[in-house]
C-alpha cells in the first residue's frame, strides 16, 4: 500500500494546542482528514501505522473522545491501550507524590516511551484539583519527558482536536471562513465545566481570518494569555475579535454560532484562594436565561449551530435548534473528531 504523502509529515511533534502550529499547517491537517473521512465513508483500506501502539490516559471520563481515537488509531491499523488512574499508580506531578498510590510523570512517559507510539491525555476539574491550569501542567510534563508525541485530549485551558473539528466544520460550509462571523458564547449549565472549549475555539476562529465575537456574562471572562492570542492571531491573519456582555447583540448577523458553557474562573485556583464549586453553581444559577433558542438563531444570518457534545439540552439549547438538520452541525463535529484525530496520529506518529 503506498502511503499518502501526509503520513509521517509531523513526525514525533507533540500536539497540545492548535495555536502552537501555523494556519498553513492546520491545513495540511484539515487536508488529511478529508481524505482520510473520504477513505472511511467509501471502506477504502487506510492501514498506514501498523503495529503502532497509543497509550491513552483518562483522568476524566468520556464518549467521544475516547471512541474516537480508540476506532481511529484501529482504523489506521495500530492499537489502543486504555489507561485510568485508578488501575495503576496515578501519574503525578512532584508535588502531588504519594508513596504506593502515585507514580512520577517523569517516570511514566520515560517507560511507555518505550513500549510504544505516541501518548494521550485527557485532564482537567476533579482530576486536576480545580486548580485552572494545573491539568495543563500535567501535560506539558508528559511532553518533557516522553520520547514519542503526547497528545492533548483536552485539558483545563485547551481541547485542541475539537477545535480542529470544529473549524472542519466550519469549512465544509464556508470554504474560505476569513470575516465569517463566529460567536463563541456563554451558555447556561447547572454543572461546572473547564475553559478548554471557548479558549480553543476563540484561537483557531482568529487563525482562520474570522470576525470571532466573544460572548459571555460579567465573572465569565477567559483567561488573559488566551485573549491576548487571540488579538494577536486576528492581527496576523486578518479577522478581528471583540467581547460582548449580551447574547442578543452577540447573535445579530452571525454565521456560526457556538454556545457553550463553562466556569466563572473566579471560584478558583489560581483566582481564589479555595476551590468554592457551591459558590461557582450558584453563581451560574444567575443566568439561566443564556439559553440557545430558536428566537436567538432567527437573529443569525442564516447561520449555523455548533457544539462539541455532551450538550445541556434544555440549559445550553433546545431541542429544536441542536437537533433542526438545516443549520445544526452537532453530529457533523463530532464525526470530524475521528477524522481529525486520525489526521494528525497519521502526520505525528513515527
Amino acid at each position: 500500500m503506498s502511503l499518502p504523502s501526509y503520513v509521517g509529515k509531523m513526525k514525533g511533534k507533540h500536539f497540545l494546542n492548535t495555536n502552537d502550529f501555523t494556519q498553513e499547517e492546520i491545513k495540511e491537517i484539515l487536508e488529511a482528514a478529508r481524505d482520510l473521512r473520504k477513505k472511511f465513508r467509501e471502506r477504502t483500506p487506510t492501514n498506514y501505522l501498523p503495529g503502532r501502539t497509543l497509550f491513552m490516559l483518562f483522568y476524566n471520563r468520556s464518549l467521544r473522545t475516547r471512541n474516537s481515537f480508540e476506532a481511529g488509531i484501529y482504523q489506521l491499523g495500530g492499537h489502543a491501550h486504555f489507561l485510568s488512574p485508578q488501575d495503576v499508580y496515578t501519574p503525578t506531578l512532584p508535588e502531588d507524590m504519594v508513596p504506593y498510590q502515585t507514580e512520577s510523570i517523569a517516570d511514566v512517559a520515560r517507560v511507555l516511551s518505550r513500549y510504544g507510539d505516541a501518548i494521550a491525555i485527557r485532564i482537567y476539574g476533579d482530576a486536576a484539583k480545580w486548580h485552572i491550569g494545573r491539568g495543563h501542567r500535567v501535560i506539558q510534563e508528559f511532553a518533557k519527558w516522553s520520547s514519542i508525541p503526547v497528545l492533548n485530549m483536552e485539558d483545563d485551558v485547551y481541547h485542541p482536536f475539537q477545535a480542529l473539528a470544529d473549524i472542519m466544520a466550519i469549512t465544509d460550509v464556508a470554504p474560505n471562513p476569513r470575516g465569517k462571523k463566529f460567536v463563541v458564547s456563554y451558555a447556561y449549565s447547572g454543572g461546572l465545566k473547564p475553559l478548554a472549549v471557548p479558549q480553543s475555539c476563540i484561537l483557531i476562529g482568529t487563525q482562520f481570518g474570522m470576525d470571532v465575537v466573544l460572548a459571555h456574562p460579567p465573572g465569565f471572562e477567559l483567561e488573559d494569555h488566551v485573549i491576548q492570542a487571540a488579538k494577536e492571531n486576528a492581527d496576523r491573519y486578518g479577522g478581528s475579535f471583540e467581547i460582548v456582555h449580551d447574547m442578543r447583540e452577540a447573535f445579530e448577523g452571525a454565521d456560526f454560532v457556538y454556545p457553550k458553557a463553562w466556569s466563572p474562573k473566579k471560584f478558583f485556583p489560581p483566582y481564589n484562594s479555595k476551590v468554592d464549586k457551591d459558590g461557582a453553581k450558584e453563581y451560574q444559577n444567575k443566568f439561566q436565561n443564556w439559553i440557545c433558542t430558536q428566537e436567538l438563531m432567527d437573529l443569525t444570518n442564516k447561520g449555523k449551530y455548533m457544539h462539541c457534545g455532551p450538550a445541556d439540552r434544555g440549559q445550553e439549547v433546545i431541542d429544536e435548534v441542536i437537533d433542526n438538520p438545516e443549520y445544526s452541525l452537532y453530529f457533523e463535529q463530532a464525526e470530524n473528531r475521528l477524522h481529525v484525530q486520525k489526521a494528525v496520529m497519521a502526520m505525528v506518529l513515527p
